[in-house]
């Protein structure tokens, strides 16, 4: 057993008992000491498990060795690659990175807030967009070794609160620098809640997202990989065929719903009440994004729109990954089943590696 399994562990099973500590001290603890986890973690040196042949999965001309992967923001440097490969994964998604290199928010003397919500199965994050930027990032990615039905994805934004004309540029080196670098597949994140320039409206086709999206769409064309946009899990799913089609007329090749959510007032009412004092405290504090189990429902619903949408239209090369709320074999099962081609966990994984450790794939899998 890895010190990283040893240690996550015992974390679930003191977590609950942790969260008794005043609000502050709790998120202080989990902010300061998630960055290392994560760190430990993606030096484990493992032995690669055998993945079923029937679980392969093929889009275009990728093949996915499973339809389970990591989403945006759990490798954010381009950290844990052969990790991922090892443990299972269907694939591996860097980032979100930008093109100029950020450190992240600061907020109350916390860097990068993080809490978890131990009898909620969920977690709020106010961390915006840390990383190292597209250019060094695509470089590390250039180093990988490649295997077979693995591919490697790429998740990237335009850099808040930057001009339009300069932040299409950057975007655009970046994606280039991707592409050489070998990358896959990119996903545009334009869905982070924890920066400026990504607020919108999501109950209406925002038109500076239709402005930016004909901008990229001119870029990507000449990429010769697949593009896939990620929205927020917040968008109002009336709005789900406009922005399939908005993204059908300019050439992208998926959408993945979705990221966080803001939407605090809703879902207080489903944090359990020994997690309600932390909830409240961040939200007051930091705001940030929602995630967990608690998001399943909402990203269920989108992605069965979405399928709709594809089936009225008799799309066949148009790929739908399910992001919220996936955290066991019947939220993933659920996922495939509502319309989802692919599926991306994160709080979910950190919730069921606590209990399997690097066999958290396995699990899945059995």
């Amino acid at each position: 057993m890895s010190i990283a399994t040893y240690l996550s562990r015992v974390d679930h099973t003191l977590r609950p008992l942790l969260g008794r500590l005043p609000s502050g001290m709790f998120t202080r603890l989990y902010s300061s000491t998630r960055p290392w986890f994560s760190k430990l973690a993606s030096n484990d040196n493992l032995a690669p498990i055998e993945i079923p042949q029937n679980l392969r999965f093929q889009f275009k001309h990728l093949v996915f060795r499973s339809r389970l992967g990591n989403a945006a923001g759990m490798f954010k440097q381009a950290e844990g690659y052969e990790r991922a490969y090892a443990q299972g994964a269907g694939f591996y998604l860097c980032g979100t990175t930008t093109s100029l290199k950020r450190a992240g928010n600061t907020k109350n003397g916390i860097h990068l807030p993080f809490v978890p919500y131990p009898k909620s199965h969920a977690a709020s994050n106010w961390l915006g967009l840390p990383n190292d930027g597209h250019i060094i990032t695509a470089k590390k990615i250039s180093t990988f070794p490649r295997y077979p039905d693995f591919p490697i994805g790429a998740s990237i934004s335009m850099d808040p609160g930057m001009d339009i004309q300069q932040g299409v540029k950057g975007l655009l080196d970046g994606i280039h620098a991707y592409v050489d670098a070998g990358c896959d597949f990119l996903e545009l994140n334009e869905s982070c809640p924890n920066v400026p320039g990504h607020e919108t409206d999501h109950s209406v086709l925002d038109e500076s997202l239709l402005h930016r999206l004909d901008a990229i769409s001119s870029i990507f064309k000449t990429s010769s990989i697949p593009v896939f946009v990620k929205f927020s899990n917040d968008t109002n799913p009336n709005l789900v065929s406009q922005l399939l089609t908005a993204l059908m007329e300019r050439g992208f090749s998926g959408v993945n719903f979705g990221n966080t959510s803001t939407q605090y007032e809703h879902y207080e009412t489903f944090i359990h009440p020994h997690d309600k004092a932390h909830y409240k405290y961040f939200v007051n504090a930091f705001g940030g994004g929602l995630s967990g189990r608690l998001l399943r429902q909402n990203s269920e619903l989108l992605i069965q729109q979405a399928d709709a949408y594809c089936k009225r239209q008799s799309l066949q090369d148009f790929l739908i990954i399910a992001t919220g709320g996936i955290e066991t074999k019947h939220d993933f099962n659920q996922a495939l089943e509502h319309g989802a081609h692919l599926a991306q966990w994160y709080t979910g994984y950190y919730e069921q590696f606590g209990i399997h450790g690097n066999a958290v794939y396995a699990a899945m899998y059995e």
